[in-house]
């Protein structure tokens, strides 16, 4: 997802128009439509403004794709490397207890699975999930 699309997921989450965010940023309306078009890029000063305003982290604005299997699994080499992610026997992925940062992703892993266990069951919104995610970003 680019930073433009980042842009207008979270504003209108924040329940923003362009127009508001643009203003409460020192940008127009028309900067705003065009960052979230993808047809200009805001500049670093720019997204860390935006990112005050929308209440999210620089780094949920970042752009960054995962759109082939090669780089899903760079991304799951990395976390084998962190946190002992693995797959097993029949491709399922597992955490080796034994690794570090282990016990930390299956603390993590519990509570993501808690707040989608509140989504199925009707207890929080999809908006309030993607919320949630993002008051996780560093």
């Amino acid at each position: 997802m680019s930073t433009g699309q980042k842009i207008k997921k979270y504003r209108k989450l924040r329940k923003l128009t362009q127009n508001e965010l643009g203003r409460a940023v020192g940008l127009t309306e028309s900067a705003i439509r065009n960052y979230e078009h993808d047809y200009r890029t805001p500049n670093e000063d720019q997204v860390r403004a935006i990112a005050r305003e929308l209440n999210v982290p620089v780094a949920a604005l970042e752009d960054y794709e995962i759109s082939s299997a090669r780089e899903a699994l760079e991304a799951l080499f990395r976390l084998e490397d962190a946190f002992g992610l693995k797959p097993d026997g029949s491709g399922c992925l597992v955490i080796d207890p034994k690794a570090k940062g282990a016990q930390k992703i299956a603390i993590a892993l519990k509570a993501w699975r808690d707040v989608l266990d509140e989504v199925e069951s009707g207890d929080m919104t999809e908006e309030e999930y993607e919320l949630w995610k993002v008051s996780l970003h560093a």
